[in-house]
């Protein structure tokens, strides 16, 4: 159970820190196309420049929860192999 537990909380952050990133350069890329530029705080396109901003400098919180839980699931995984222990697979 731990194994499997802690695959998903080292998995799933990064899938979802991934889809959420992707579909902000998704909207980023459709507005360089259109000749805009993105404004990475209030996620428009307009028609000035904007200063550029990390995905890590606007959402610090998530970014840092997704690793924490990501750490958690390694624990997991690291207790779900030390309790089922050293095993030889059956021939």
């Amino acid at each position: 159970m731990w194994l499997r537990a802690g695959s998903l909380l080292f998995a799933l952050p990064a899938v979802i820190l991934l889809s959420l990133y992707g579909i902000e350069m998704s909207a980023l890329t459709d507005c360089t196309q259109s000749g805009g530029h993105y404004d990475f705080i209030n996620g428009v396109c307009s028609d000035s420049e904007q200063p550029q901003i990390s995905y890590y400098q606007r959402h610090t919180i998530l970014v840092n929860l997704m690793m924490l839980v990501s750490i958690a699931g390694t624990f997991a995984m690291v207790w779900g192999m030390m309790l089922r222990g050293m095993s030889r697979p059956k021939d």
